[in-house]
């Protein structure tokens, strides 16, 4: 089914929107509560479907739009040259790897298409609480609560006493191919503070030491932190699947030192897996800082690299869409939007920097150095961050994503309003009419915009998938699927599957370490009105 072809289907979809997430219900988050994406208040929006929208985001201010667009001002070029060439100006930037500007790939052009190999019951016991309008197990800003390594996958949840769970099941040996059961247990030592959808779980990998590294229960809070033993990924079987092959709960990273006012945790598995990232917002929403720490898998100790992008002093913050390495590469990207308050009605642009060194410098863009971890930061007066204007007041959801794939293109997964539509200053009215966008930098450091023609469900947000053919998926909330090819520069987006629609709550999750190694793709989503979490299984081409 093309996009000239399914206008159908999405009033199908809009009306299966509306039954379960209009007018209140489950999906309604409490009265003056903020929706998922969101801290302040933004109440549950209507789905439906509209255009692309103008072609000028400079005039309107507001990103969002049609295909193939390029912001104002046109981008710099900048062929790479060696390793980490310098790229020109503009929105040009430094290539990767030697990738030459304007081109990137190699691979072998395939019309997107998914196939559905199977679904089961990751979970029977999760927890159902709605805040801040979704589930505490689902959201977008979890990196990770489902991930692969060495023949098996792992994943985290909270159930309904409240307890961190984790399960592990070893991965088939071939695509579609049976794979084991989950094997779970839980923390009793440790319950879910509170009824907030910020306070996820998130896992990290540190294949080095074979160690296995959580993070949970945070917004404003003193960090939650616990890792395995050596050796319980790299010997899974030899190595007891136990709570007690994992250390007490700390606060500290390095020695007694206390980590306060934690949210947002995320950790990043360095190339060769020696070291891990371990990056999280300390402040509150609209005035928060990013922070990185680097875990050594050889002196097994974490060591603060230090602050990298300020909000507090100009009370602010960044909402991160997504902080990855190029895939098989040593590039490290983060993609954000800015929030000037704790009002999401205040979210604002797309902004952009690169790592070359595992985070202790950032450039922009254009391939200028504009930060040193821990001694001087990215602020909101940085010159050359924001590679597209998206105004204050076009319902842009924070936290959506990014992925980057093998040719070093940078892709983030967006949604706010269209730019026929007005400014709104009612996020959840904003939302109600707001839809997805795909933004890609390319390797000459050019940055374009597509609209997929799907409207969001609520206040929840998507995930990009990649496969070895470099075409990119949307997993977008209601289970549709959507992709597009490198063949025509992503201009072309197809609903491929909406078939699950109605069935699932929250945002859709992914193992995206499984894709580095295959083209299997395992969706993490809950069940609506359910203790059911569900693992969905598709390949992609």
């Amino acid at each position: 089914m093309t996009l000239g072809h399914r206008s159908s289907l999405l009033l199908f979809l809009v009306s299966v929107g509306c039954l379960s997430s209009c007018g209140g219900g489950e999906g309604a988050p409490p009265p003056g509560g903020a929706a998922s994406g969101g801290e302040a208040a933004a109440g549950s929006a209507a789905s439906g479907s509209g255009g692309a929208g103008a072609t000028t985001p400079a005039t309107t201010g507001a990103g969002g739009g049609a295909t193939g667009e390029v912001p104002a001002g046109g981008a710099g070029g900048g062929a790479s040259t060696g390793s980490t060439g310098a790229g020109g100006a503009g929105t040009g930037g430094a290539g990767e790897g030697g990738t030459s500007a304007g081109g990137g790939g190699g691979a072998e052009a395939v019309a997107p298409g998914i196939d559905k190999l199977g679904e089961g019951k990751l979970a029977e016991s999760g927890l159902t609480v709605v805040s801040y309008g979704g589930y505490v197990n689902g959201e977008s800003f979890q990196q990770d609560a489902i991930v692969s390594f060495g023949g098996y996958q792992y994943t985290a949840f909270w159930n309904t006493n409240r307890n961190v769970v984790l399960a592990r099941r070893r991965l088939p040996s071939s695509p579609g191919g049976a794979a084991g059961a989950w094997q779970k247990f839980d923390f009793k030592d440790h319950r879910l503070s509170a009824d907030d959808a910020h306070n996820t779980i998130s896992l990290g990998i540190a294949p080095g030491d074979g160690t296995l590294h959580l993070a949970f229960d945070h917004h404003g809070s003193p960090l939650h932190y616990r890792r395995s033993v050596a050796g319980l990924l790299t010997d899974p079987e030899n190595v007891a699947w136990a709570a007690a092959s994992f250390s007490a709960v700390s606060s500290a990273l390095e020695g007694s030192t206390r980590v306060a006012l934690v949210t947002y945790p995320r950790f990043v598995t360095e190339p060769g897996g020696e070291k891990l990232l371990l990056s999280a917002r300390i402040g509150e929403s609209g005035s928060g800082d990013e922070h990185l720490w680097e875990y050594d898998t050889t002196t097994h100790a974490w060591t603060s690299l230090g602050e990298y992008i300020e909000g507090t002093d100009a009370s602010m913050n960044a909402y991160l869409h997504g902080l990855a390495y190029t895939r098989g590469g040593a590039r490290l990207h983060a993609a954000w939007c800015w929030r000037d308050t704790p009002d999401p009605t205040t979210n604002h642009d797309l902004l952009y920097i690169y790592s070359d060194d595992h985070g202790r410098t950032w450039h922009n863009s254009a391939g200028d150095k504009v930060a040193t971890t821990g001694a001087s930061f990215v602020t909101r007066d940085t010159a050359g961050l924001s590679v597209w204007p998206i105004g204050q007041n076009r319902g842009l959801i924070n936290q959506e994503h990014m992925a980057v794939d093998a040719s070093g293109r940078v892709h983030v997964l967006l949604s706010h309003l269209p730019d026929g539509e007005a400014n709104n200053a009612n996020f959840t009215s904003a939302r109600s009419r707001s839809e997805f966008f795909h933004y890609v930098r390319d390797t000459d450091g050019t940055w374009t915009r597509h609209g997929l023609g799907l409207r969001v469900i609520q206040n929840f947000r998507g995930k990009l998938a990649i496969s070895s053919t470099e075409n990119v998926y949307a997993i977008l909330p209601d289970l549709r699927i959507a992709g597009a090819s490198p063949s025509d520069g992503y201009a072309t987006w197809e609903l491929l599957d909406a078939a699950d629609a109605g069935r699932f709550f929250s945002d859709p999750l992914i193992d995206a370490a499984r894709l580095e190694t295959s083209d299997e793709l395992t969706v993490y989503y809950p069940e609506r009105s359910s203790v059911n979490i569900w693992g969905l299984e598709y390949a992609l081409r």
